[in-house]
């Protein structure tokens, strides 16, 4: 698909990964402090892990608070969230107003553990300096999950896809500020894109506890990371089972249901982990409970609304969900001009749509194992992202679909192309990137150094 000039894969992932390291590089000089989401609270944890090991919900630093509140201000953060400053000015998280910032009370550990290792090695009065370690910690979980994406995609589409798709995500202009940002966030798309790396090489014939058993340990690591990470044990435990019990995987059905039966087993000793291990583990049990908390609902509808009222809110649900998904910054206060957003729109329906021809075409039937089980992960991803934020009343945000990056990207990379004659291809790939290139210089250009170049 892209010109027959390129040269060996190693190469294009190099360039690749050195592109979006300069966007991110880029991003962490641009953004001011505080942008990303929730990185008020996600570094107040990070820094008690790092120097004071909170060990319960009750654990509060009131000083860590006020210092991190007052950089807020230094930053500009009231002026970004369009809000005058409070006066009086809070003196911990829970005297600002409107819950703009809350304290997390007693999560999940495993970003915030890795994180404060890091941290460790720093002084802790120097806030600003460790705020921006973590922004590089996070870029350093982001260069794996290019890489991650490029693996899984090359091995079931071959180099030109991957190199499509890869760049695509590369290029994105929210991921890569997510990919900066302190957050647990930047943890679970690495486990995505690690997911989606081994499941392309179950269902491609590679080995299957090679392939299967790294799957699974990477997903019960990000179900410990945060809630949002859930459905990629969902995943880690589907493909086995429709490799099982399925047979258009090929020659991956004769291994039969004995795989996907000890990886369901190894999948549901996770929820035993929390029964057995929460009694001891203040944390385990705080996140047990909020995992079954679905009773609590979110402050836009609620079980006794009308069919309109969830109707009008399933509007407002999606048309913030996509837009957010591709360029949305600050705290969902600098959105992407409208002509922007349309073309990526029309983009997203072009190439979903052309997915369901390309399955349909001769000379891709070698791509149907990969599309099946990309559409597969990316719409596992949705129905979370739907059935968790949605049903329960709750604004959607598209970071949540970034676990699924690569496949994702490798449906809109070849839905593309799928309504063109293959000799079409390689001025289509130009078109589709060019396309892009542009995109992401009005991104830069046009909403994120307007909105903090000079205010910061």
């Amino acid at each position: 698909m892209l010109t027959k000039t390129l040269a060996s894969p190693r190469l294009i992932l190099a360039l690749i990964v050195t592109v979006f390291v300069f966007r991110a590089v880029l991003a962490i000089s641009i953004v001011p402090p505080w942008q990303h989401p929730d990185e008020p609270q996600h570094f107040a944890w990070v820094y008690m892990m790092a120097w004071q090991q909170p060990g319960s919900a009750e654990y509060v630093d009131l000083d860590l608070e006020a210092r991190i509140l007052h950089s807020m201000s230094e930053h500009g953060w009231w002026h970004h969230y369009d809000e005058p400053e409070p006066s009086p000015f809070p003196k911990d998280f829970s005297q600002v107003p409107d819950d703009h910032v809350w304290r997390l009370g007693n999560p999940p550990r495993v970003y915030y553990a890795l994180a404060g290792v890091v941290l460790a090695f720093t002084s802790p009065d120097d806030l600003m300096g460790q705020y921006y370690l973590l922004r590089w910690v996070a870029l350093a979980f982001a260069v794996p999950t290019i890489m991650c994406i490029w693996a899984g995609s090359r091995r079931l589409f071959g180099v030109h896809v991957a190199a499509g798709a890869t760049l695509l995500t590369a290029l994105h202009p929210q991921f890569v500020l997510m990919s900066t940002a302190v957050n647990p966030d930047v943890l679970v798309y690495l486990c995505g894109a690690v997911v989606w790396w081994q499941a392309a090489r179950f269902v491609t014939g590679g080995p299957v506890a090679g392939s299967l058993s790294p799957m699974l340990c990477v997903a019960m690591v990000a179900f410990f990371i945060k809630r949002s990470a859930t459905p990629l044990l969902l995943m880690s435990l589907t493909v086995p089972v429709l490799a099982g019990r399925v047979r258009f995987w090929g020659a991956v059905g004769a291994r039969g249901y004995s795989v996907s039966v000890l990886v369901g087993v190894a999948g549901l000793a996770i929820f035993g982990v929390l029964s057995w291990a929460g009694n001891s583990m203040s944390w385990l049990a705080d996140y047990r409970a909020y995992l079954l908390s679905f009773s609590r609902m979110g402050p836009y509808v609620d079980y006794g609304s009308s069919l309109t009222e969830w109707w009008t809110f399933f509007k407002q649900f999606s048309e913030g969900f996509i837009n957010s998904f591709w360029l949305v910054a600050g705290w969902l206060r600098y959105p992407a001009p409208a002509s922007w957003l349309l073309v990526v729109h029309l983009l997203t329906v072009a190439a979903f749509t052309g997915c369901a021809r390309g399955v349909r075409r001769a000379d891709q039937a070698q791509w149907r194992t990969g599309l099946t089980l990309a559409g597969i992960l990316v719409g596992i991803q949705l129905a979370g992202i739907y059935g968790g934020l949605f049903l329960k009343g709750f604004s959607g945000q598209g970071r949540f679909l970034f676990p699924v990056m690569g496949p994702f990207m490798v449906l809109i990379w070849i839905g593309i192309h799928s309504w063109w004659p293959q000799r079409a291809w390689p001025f289509v790939s130009t078109t589709l990137l060019s396309i892009v290139f542009v995109l992401d210089i009005v991104s830069w250009l046009g909403v994120l150094v307007p909105a903090y170049v000079g205010l910061s």
